[in-house]
């Protein structure tokens, strides 16, 4: 197998492998150990609203307005991370 990588990983890649004192081969070898042995996120797969209702139907209803303001005390917006979102290049407007 080949693996190209532009030069900007390349660089990257080189810089991990020097920073970890290991190859660059041992550094790629474990991300992508690391990326095909974790868990599929569960929020990405598709679960029919009937499954839904019927697992969530001992719950009283709840105002959307009252689920705003719980979202404040139990959701912490600064540890939100989704690994599928977008790499930002730079000049992206960061």
């Amino acid at each position: 197998m080949t693996l190209r990588l532009s030069d900007e990983q390349t660089e990257a890649l080189r810089r991990k492998a020097e920073a970890e004192h290991r190859s660059m081969q041992q550094v790629a070898l474990a991300a992508i150990d690391a990326y095909v042995h974790q868990a599929t996120p569960v929020r990405r797969q598709s679960v029919p609203v009937t499954e839904l209702m019927t697992m969530f139907e001992d719950l009283p209803p709840m105002s959307a307005e009252a689920f705003r303001a719980d979202q404040g005390r139990y959701a912490d917006a600064e540890a939100y991370f989704d690994a599928y979102e977008r790499v930002r290049e730079p000049g992206d407007g960061e």
